[in-house]
Protein backbone atom coordinates (compact mmCIF):
# COMPACT_ATOMS: atom_id res chain seq x y z
CA UNK A 1 0.00 0.00 0.00
CA UNK A 2 1.29 3.74 -0.59
CA UNK A 3 2.50 5.49 2.04
CA UNK A 4 4.59 8.00 3.65
CA UNK A 5 8.29 7.37 5.24
CA UNK A 6 7.63 7.85 9.02
CA UNK A 7 8.99 11.07 9.44
CA UNK A 8 11.16 9.79 11.85
CA UNK A 9 13.07 7.94 9.72
CA UNK A 10 13.35 11.31 7.31
CA UNK A 11 15.61 13.11 9.09
CA UNK A 12 18.49 12.85 10.32
CA UNK A 13 19.53 13.97 13.95
CA UNK A 14 22.44 16.53 14.85
CA UNK A 15 23.48 17.18 18.29
CA UNK A 16 24.02 20.51 19.47
CA UNK A 17 26.79 20.21 22.34
CA UNK A 18 26.26 23.88 23.54
CA UNK A 19 22.39 22.79 24.66
CA UNK A 20 23.27 19.38 24.65
CA UNK A 21 20.01 18.72 22.65
CA UNK A 22 19.71 16.80 19.35
CA UNK A 23 19.00 18.71 16.36
CA UNK A 24 16.24 17.63 13.48
CA UNK A 25 17.67 18.06 9.77
CA UNK A 26 15.53 16.93 6.79
CA UNK A 27 17.87 14.16 5.12
CA UNK A 28 16.36 15.36 1.90
CA UNK A 29 17.75 19.09 2.29
CA UNK A 30 20.90 18.69 4.77
CA UNK A 31 23.85 19.97 4.28
CA UNK A 32 25.94 18.36 1.76
CA UNK A 33 22.96 16.45 0.19
CA UNK A 34 22.73 19.06 -3.56
CA UNK A 35 25.21 20.25 -5.48
CA UNK A 36 24.59 23.55 -5.03
CA UNK A 37 25.58 25.43 -1.20
CA UNK A 38 22.60 26.51 0.80
CA UNK A 39 22.41 29.88 2.05
CA UNK A 40 19.23 29.81 3.96
CA UNK A 41 17.74 27.57 6.37
CA UNK A 42 13.73 26.57 7.00
CA UNK A 43 12.80 25.42 10.51
CA UNK A 44 9.88 23.76 10.68
CA UNK A 45 6.73 24.11 13.44
CA UNK A 46 8.19 20.59 14.40
CA UNK A 47 11.40 21.69 14.86
CA UNK A 48 13.40 20.19 11.72
CA UNK A 49 15.66 21.95 9.75
CA UNK A 50 15.99 22.65 5.87
CA UNK A 51 18.99 23.17 4.41
CA UNK A 52 17.95 24.90 0.83
CA UNK A 53 19.75 27.41 -2.04
CA UNK A 54 17.40 30.73 -2.31
CA UNK A 55 18.31 31.15 -5.81
CA UNK A 56 17.34 27.20 -6.82
CA UNK A 57 14.06 28.67 -5.18
CA UNK A 58 13.87 32.34 -7.02
CA UNK A 59 14.25 30.61 -10.56
CA UNK A 60 11.23 28.72 -9.99
CA UNK A 61 9.33 31.77 -9.11
CA UNK A 62 10.72 35.24 -8.06
CA UNK A 63 7.61 35.33 -5.39
CA UNK A 64 9.20 31.94 -3.48
CA UNK A 65 8.23 31.99 -0.15
CA UNK A 66 7.32 35.50 -0.07
CA UNK A 67 3.47 35.36 0.64
CA UNK A 68 4.05 33.57 3.75
CA UNK A 69 6.94 35.89 4.94
CA UNK A 70 5.37 39.04 3.67
CA UNK A 71 8.69 39.97 1.80
CA UNK A 72 11.24 39.14 -0.40
CA UNK A 73 13.17 35.55 0.39
CA UNK A 74 16.48 37.32 -0.83
CA UNK A 75 15.66 40.02 2.07
CA UNK A 76 15.86 36.35 4.39
CA UNK A 77 18.97 34.51 2.66
CA UNK A 78 22.00 37.01 2.27
CA UNK A 79 24.68 34.75 0.88
CA UNK A 80 26.77 32.56 2.78
CA UNK A 81 25.02 33.32 6.40
CA UNK A 82 24.16 29.89 7.31
CA UNK A 83 22.67 30.92 10.90
CA UNK A 84 19.55 33.01 9.22
CA UNK A 85 17.11 30.34 10.27
CA UNK A 86 13.85 31.13 9.38
CA UNK A 87 10.95 30.02 10.83
CA UNK A 88 7.74 28.36 8.87
CA UNK A 89 4.36 27.59 10.76
CA UNK A 90 4.14 24.42 8.65
CA UNK A 91 5.29 21.03 9.96
CA UNK A 92 7.84 19.44 8.25
CA UNK A 93 6.12 17.24 6.12
CA UNK A 94 4.54 19.59 4.62
CA UNK A 95 7.31 21.37 3.82
CA UNK A 96 9.18 18.72 2.70
CA UNK A 97 6.89 18.52 -0.25
CA UNK A 98 6.78 22.15 -0.90
CA UNK A 99 10.85 21.70 -1.47
CA UNK A 100 10.39 18.94 -3.54
CA UNK A 101 8.23 20.86 -5.59
CA UNK A 102 10.98 23.56 -5.55
CA UNK A 103 13.65 21.52 -6.47
CA UNK A 104 11.66 19.24 -8.91
CA UNK A 105 12.78 15.92 -6.55
CA UNK A 106 10.07 12.59 -6.67
CA UNK A 107 8.65 12.35 -3.43
CA UNK A 108 8.97 8.69 -4.09
CA UNK A 109 11.22 7.65 -1.10
CA UNK A 110 10.19 5.00 -2.41
CA UNK A 111 6.96 5.41 -1.50
CA UNK A 112 4.80 9.16 -1.80
CA UNK A 113 3.39 11.11 1.10
CA UNK A 114 0.21 10.00 2.49
CA UNK A 115 -2.67 11.52 0.33
CA UNK A 116 -3.32 13.45 3.48
CA UNK A 117 -0.21 15.29 3.32
CA UNK A 118 -0.70 15.88 -0.24
CA UNK A 119 -4.00 17.17 -0.40
CA UNK A 120 -2.37 19.94 2.74
CA UNK A 121 0.48 20.44 0.63
CA UNK A 122 -1.41 21.33 -2.73
CA UNK A 123 -3.56 24.03 -0.26
CA UNK A 124 -0.39 25.56 1.34
CA UNK A 125 1.34 26.26 -2.14
CA UNK A 126 0.00 29.53 -3.19
CA UNK A 127 1.37 30.87 0.45
CA UNK A 128 4.62 29.43 -0.86
CA UNK A 129 4.09 31.38 -4.11
CA UNK A 130 3.28 28.16 -6.10
CA UNK A 131 0.31 28.11 -8.33
CA UNK A 132 -0.97 24.62 -8.02
CA UNK A 133 -2.12 24.43 -11.90
CA UNK A 134 1.37 25.51 -12.76
CA UNK A 135 3.21 23.04 -10.68
CA UNK A 136 1.08 19.84 -10.75
CA UNK A 137 1.18 18.99 -14.59
CA UNK A 138 2.04 15.33 -15.83
CA UNK A 139 5.43 14.28 -14.90
CA UNK A 140 6.03 16.82 -12.14
CA UNK A 141 6.82 14.96 -8.20
CA UNK A 142 3.20 16.02 -7.09
CA UNK A 143 1.58 15.59 -10.19
CA UNK A 144 3.44 11.82 -9.93
CA UNK A 145 2.40 11.01 -6.28
CA UNK A 146 -1.28 12.03 -6.65
CA UNK A 147 -2.00 10.04 -8.75
CA UNK A 148 -0.08 6.96 -7.50
CA UNK A 149 -2.89 6.99 -4.83
CA UNK A 150 -5.79 7.28 -7.42
CA UNK A 151 -4.39 4.08 -8.86
CA UNK A 152 -5.11 2.35 -5.28
CA UNK A 153 -9.16 2.84 -5.63
CA UNK A 154 -12.38 4.06 -6.92
CA UNK A 155 -12.64 5.79 -2.95
CA UNK A 156 -9.43 7.28 -3.07
CA UNK A 157 -9.23 8.33 -6.54
CA UNK A 158 -12.51 10.49 -5.68
CA UNK A 159 -10.52 12.55 -3.19
CA UNK A 160 -7.60 12.81 -5.85
CA UNK A 161 -10.45 14.15 -8.37
CA UNK A 162 -11.86 16.59 -6.05
CA UNK A 163 -8.59 17.97 -5.19
CA UNK A 164 -7.80 18.71 -9.10
CA UNK A 165 -11.26 20.17 -9.33
CA UNK A 166 -11.01 22.32 -6.34
CA UNK A 167 -7.49 23.37 -8.16
CA UNK A 168 -8.83 23.11 -12.01
CA UNK A 169 -5.90 20.43 -12.16
CA UNK A 170 -7.19 19.64 -15.61
CA UNK A 171 -4.67 16.82 -16.89
CA UNK A 172 -4.63 15.32 -12.96
CA UNK A 173 -8.53 14.94 -13.14
CA UNK A 174 -8.63 13.57 -16.55
CA UNK A 175 -6.09 10.64 -15.64
CA UNK A 176 -8.10 9.71 -12.38
CA UNK A 177 -11.24 9.68 -13.91
CA UNK A 178 -10.86 6.16 -15.54
CA UNK A 179 -10.36 5.06 -12.10
CA UNK A 180 -13.73 6.41 -11.11
CA UNK A 181 -15.88 4.19 -13.21
CA UNK A 182 -16.65 1.50 -10.42
CA UNK A 183 -17.08 4.53 -7.56
CA UNK A 184 -20.54 4.44 -6.12
CA UNK A 185 -21.57 8.01 -6.55
CA UNK A 186 -24.38 7.91 -4.12
CA UNK A 187 -21.11 7.97 -1.79
CA UNK A 188 -20.09 11.22 -2.48
CA UNK A 189 -19.84 13.45 0.96
CA UNK A 190 -21.14 17.10 0.90
CA UNK A 191 -17.00 18.00 1.41
CA UNK A 192 -16.25 15.97 -1.54
CA UNK A 193 -19.09 17.68 -4.06
CA UNK A 194 -17.85 21.19 -2.69
CA UNK A 195 -14.28 20.96 -3.15
CA UNK A 196 -14.56 19.41 -6.59
CA UNK A 197 -17.24 22.29 -7.34
CA UNK A 198 -20.23 21.58 -9.67
CA UNK A 199 -18.06 22.02 -12.90
CA UNK A 200 -16.35 18.57 -12.37
CA UNK A 201 -19.28 16.96 -10.53
CA UNK A 202 -21.36 17.34 -13.69
CA UNK A 203 -18.28 16.12 -15.64
CA UNK A 204 -18.04 13.15 -13.54
CA UNK A 205 -21.72 11.96 -13.85
CA UNK A 206 -21.32 12.83 -17.94
CA UNK A 207 -18.15 10.66 -17.69
CA UNK A 208 -20.79 7.97 -16.17
CA UNK A 209 -23.75 8.19 -18.54
CA UNK A 210 -21.54 8.81 -21.54
CA UNK A 211 -20.35 4.56 -20.15
CA UNK A 212 -23.74 3.67 -20.60
CA UNK A 213 -25.00 5.20 -23.86
CA UNK A 214 -21.23 3.56 -25.38
CA UNK A 215 -22.64 0.04 -23.50
CA UNK A 216 -25.93 0.46 -25.20
CA UNK A 217 -24.75 1.37 -28.97
CA UNK A 218 -22.23 -1.45 -29.01
CA UNK A 219 -24.65 -4.60 -27.73
CA UNK A 220 -28.13 -3.43 -29.29
CA UNK A 221 -27.40 -4.77 -32.82
CA UNK A 222 -28.25 -8.54 -32.76
CA UNK A 223 -26.31 -11.44 -34.60
CA UNK A 224 -25.96 -11.58 -38.48
CA UNK A 225 -28.80 -13.81 -40.17
CA UNK A 226 -28.08 -16.38 -42.71
CA UNK A 227 -30.17 -18.01 -45.34
CA UNK A 228 -33.13 -19.97 -44.38
CA UNK A 229 -32.85 -23.90 -44.30
CA UNK A 230 -34.82 -26.41 -43.38
CA UNK A 231 -33.81 -26.70 -39.68
CA UNK A 232 -34.15 -22.76 -38.93
CA UNK A 233 -36.65 -20.44 -40.60
CA UNK A 234 -36.43 -16.77 -40.80
CA UNK A 235 -39.03 -16.68 -38.06
CA UNK A 236 -36.64 -18.70 -35.86
CA UNK A 237 -33.92 -16.04 -35.99
CA UNK A 238 -36.35 -13.56 -35.08
CA UNK A 239 -36.75 -15.35 -32.05
CA UNK A 240 -33.30 -15.32 -31.67
CA UNK A 241 -32.81 -11.47 -32.12
CA UNK A 242 -35.41 -11.42 -29.66
CA UNK A 243 -33.57 -13.34 -27.26
CA UNK A 244 -30.50 -11.21 -27.70
CA UNK A 245 -32.42 -7.84 -27.12
CA UNK A 246 -33.88 -9.18 -23.89
CA UNK A 247 -30.28 -10.41 -22.43
CA UNK A 248 -28.90 -6.93 -23.86
CA UNK A 249 -31.60 -5.38 -21.98
CA UNK A 250 -30.57 -7.25 -18.68
CA UNK A 251 -26.98 -6.61 -18.93
CA UNK A 252 -27.84 -3.00 -19.11
CA UNK A 253 -30.35 -2.75 -16.65
CA UNK A 254 -28.05 -1.39 -13.56
CA UNK A 255 -26.62 0.73 -16.06
CA UNK A 256 -29.13 2.82 -17.10
CA UNK A 257 -30.01 6.36 -16.10
CA UNK A 258 -33.66 5.83 -15.01
CA UNK A 259 -35.75 7.77 -12.99
CA UNK A 260 -34.38 9.92 -10.47
CA UNK A 261 -35.69 10.77 -6.76
CA UNK A 262 -35.45 12.98 -4.37
CA UNK A 263 -32.61 12.00 -2.28
CA UNK A 264 -29.41 10.91 -3.11
CA UNK A 265 -29.81 6.72 -3.48
CA UNK A 266 -31.27 7.52 -7.25
CA UNK A 267 -27.11 7.75 -8.10
CA UNK A 268 -27.15 4.04 -7.18
CA UNK A 269 -28.58 3.86 -11.00
CA UNK A 270 -25.43 5.15 -12.78
CA UNK A 271 -22.55 3.36 -10.48
CA UNK A 272 -22.57 -0.10 -11.67
CA UNK A 273 -20.91 0.66 -15.09
CA UNK A 274 -17.63 -1.61 -14.82
CA UNK A 275 -19.19 -4.27 -16.98
CA UNK A 276 -16.32 -6.65 -17.67
CA UNK A 277 -16.06 -9.01 -20.24
CA UNK A 278 -17.11 -11.77 -18.36
CA UNK A 279 -20.02 -10.57 -17.34
CA UNK A 280 -20.56 -9.85 -21.56
CA UNK A 281 -19.86 -13.49 -22.45
CA UNK A 282 -21.72 -15.46 -19.76
CA UNK A 283 -24.83 -13.21 -20.47
CA UNK A 284 -24.98 -13.54 -23.85
CA UNK A 285 -23.67 -17.40 -23.97
CA UNK A 286 -26.67 -18.38 -22.25
CA UNK A 287 -28.36 -17.85 -25.86
CA UNK A 288 -26.52 -21.03 -27.11
CA UNK A 289 -28.37 -23.06 -24.82
CA UNK A 290 -31.67 -22.73 -26.91
CA UNK A 291 -30.11 -22.65 -30.23
CA UNK A 292 -30.03 -25.98 -32.28
CA UNK A 293 -28.89 -24.17 -35.34
CA UNK A 294 -25.18 -24.62 -36.03
CA UNK A 295 -25.45 -21.07 -38.43
CA UNK A 296 -26.71 -19.45 -35.82
CA UNK A 297 -24.70 -20.65 -32.78
CA UNK A 298 -21.50 -19.56 -34.71
CA UNK A 299 -23.32 -16.11 -35.79
CA UNK A 300 -23.70 -15.88 -31.68
CA UNK A 301 -20.52 -16.42 -30.47
CA UNK A 302 -19.04 -14.43 -33.39
CA UNK A 303 -21.22 -11.22 -32.31
CA UNK A 304 -20.04 -11.95 -28.44
CA UNK A 305 -16.94 -11.20 -29.81
CA UNK A 306 -17.45 -7.95 -31.51
CA UNK A 307 -18.94 -6.51 -28.54
CA UNK A 308 -16.37 -7.47 -25.95
CA UNK A 309 -13.79 -6.33 -28.46
CA UNK A 310 -15.50 -3.22 -28.79
CA UNK A 311 -16.43 -2.82 -25.11
CA UNK A 312 -12.48 -3.49 -24.69
CA UNK A 313 -12.08 -0.44 -27.22
CA UNK A 314 -14.26 2.07 -25.60
CA UNK A 315 -11.82 5.37 -24.95
CA UNK A 316 -12.63 6.69 -21.48
CA UNK A 317 -14.05 10.32 -22.47
CA UNK A 318 -12.96 11.65 -19.70
CA UNK A 319 -14.52 14.83 -18.35
CA UNK A 320 -16.80 15.51 -21.65
CA UNK A 321 -19.89 16.13 -21.90
CA UNK A 322 -22.45 14.14 -23.68
CA UNK A 323 -24.15 16.09 -26.36
CA UNK A 324 -26.83 17.91 -25.45
CA UNK A 325 -26.54 18.25 -22.12
CA UNK A 326 -25.16 22.10 -20.22
CA UNK A 327 -24.97 23.67 -17.21
CA UNK A 328 -26.46 26.96 -15.65
CA UNK A 329 -25.69 28.57 -12.71
CA UNK A 330 -28.43 27.88 -9.62
CA UNK A 331 -28.64 31.28 -7.55
CA UNK A 332 -27.37 31.09 -4.33
CA UNK A 333 -29.20 29.58 -1.42
CA UNK A 334 -30.96 27.37 -3.66
CA UNK A 335 -31.27 23.49 -3.22
CA UNK A 336 -33.17 22.60 -6.16
CA UNK A 337 -31.68 20.84 -9.06
CA UNK A 338 -33.56 19.57 -12.53
CA UNK A 339 -32.85 16.96 -14.57
CA UNK A 340 -33.97 15.84 -17.80
CA UNK A 341 -34.50 11.59 -18.07
CA UNK A 342 -34.60 9.71 -20.86
CA UNK A 343 -38.19 10.04 -20.73
CA UNK A 344 -37.97 13.53 -21.76
CA UNK A 345 -39.68 14.24 -18.07
CA UNK A 346 -38.14 16.61 -15.78
CA UNK A 347 -37.26 15.33 -12.18
CA UNK A 348 -36.69 17.19 -9.57
CA UNK A 349 -34.23 16.24 -6.76
CA UNK A 350 -32.34 17.46 -3.65
CA UNK A 351 -28.77 18.27 -3.33
CA UNK A 352 -27.54 20.21 -0.18
CA UNK A 353 -25.24 22.54 -1.45
CA UNK A 354 -25.90 26.54 -1.53
CA UNK A 355 -23.90 26.70 -5.09
CA UNK A 356 -24.70 23.90 -6.91
CA UNK A 357 -25.10 24.32 -10.42
CA UNK A 358 -28.58 22.94 -12.48
CA UNK A 359 -28.67 20.52 -15.22
CA UNK A 360 -30.58 20.95 -18.52
CA UNK A 361 -31.00 18.87 -21.53
CA UNK A 362 -32.02 20.31 -24.94
CA UNK A 363 -33.31 18.69 -28.44
CA UNK A 364 -32.87 20.94 -30.76
CA UNK A 365 -34.10 24.31 -29.91
CA UNK A 366 -36.64 22.80 -27.59
CA UNK A 367 -35.55 23.44 -23.81
CA UNK A 368 -36.76 21.13 -21.47
CA UNK A 369 -36.45 22.67 -17.88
Amino acid sequence: MVGSLNPLQSYEGERDDEKNSVICVSSTFSPGSHKSIPDTIFRSSDAVLFYVNSQILLRVTNRAFEPILHSSLEEYAPRNKRNNVINLPDNSAILDVILHVFYNISLFRPSPPQLEVLEVAVSRMNMYGLVPSSHITPSTPPFDALYSHAQLGPHIAIRVYALAGQYSLHSLATQTSPHLLSYTLSDLSDDLVKRMGAKYLRRLMSLHLTRVDELKRIIIRPPHTHPTSSGCSMTDQKSLARAWALAASYLTWDTRPGEFHLRLPWFRNLTDLDITSQSIRSTFSTLNEHIFCNECRKAVQQRIKEVVVLWLEVKVRSLCFPPGYFCLNFPKGHDLVGFLTLQNQLTFFCFHHAHIESFFSFHGSICYF
